[in-house]
């Protein structure tokens, strides 16, 4: 890229800067025009909507142990009213939003991730969601419910 062009870049960032304008340059696909993201940015901040590429927000650990299977989602900044479940069979369904916490600043930098989410988590064994238990603590959201397949039982083979 020549000197000219990277003036260019830097003028547009500068002019629609709003801390996530590198993150819509770099997340184009090929259907998806710069010019239709630069659009929404006239009218101020916007927040990132849900889309296949927010597929790893939260961040989720699984653990098992004999008795049970626990899912850590990390959601800091996140209140239980922001937060949904649902479940179907092993597919546990997350779903939220977290707004910019201070309206009308100019943002100078922005790592954290705001707007709405939905994440698909593939639980390791099914259950049903009167079964689990979810709740907040310290910015994760912990999931658990009991294991129905806690020993390995023998099939015999005829």
């Amino acid at each position: 890229m020549d000197l000219e062009k990277l003036k260019q870049w830097m003028e547009i960032s500068q002019k629609y800067q709003n801390g996530n304008f590198w993150d819509m340059i770099f997340d184009q696909t090929p259907f998806e025009p710069l010019m239709k993201e630069q659009s929404h940015l006239s009218h101020g901040p916007q927040e990132k909507k849900s889309n296949a590429r927010n597929s790893t927000f939260p961040i989720v650990d699984i653990y098992q142990t004999d008795t049970q299977i626990i899912v850590l989602l990390e959601l800091p900044g996140y209140r239980k009213e922001d937060v949904s479940l649902s479940l179907s069979g092993n597919k546990l369904v997350v779903k939220g939003s977290c707004h910019l916490p201070i309206a009308n600043a100019i943002t100078i930098r922005n790592e954290r991730r705001y707007g709405d989410f939905e994440r698909l988590i593939e639980l390791p064994e099914p259950t049903k969601s009167k079964d689990i238990h979810a709740r907040f603590e310290n910015g994760l959201l912990i999931v658990t419910y009991m294991r129905k397949y806690t020993n390995e039982e023998d099939i015999p083979i005829t």
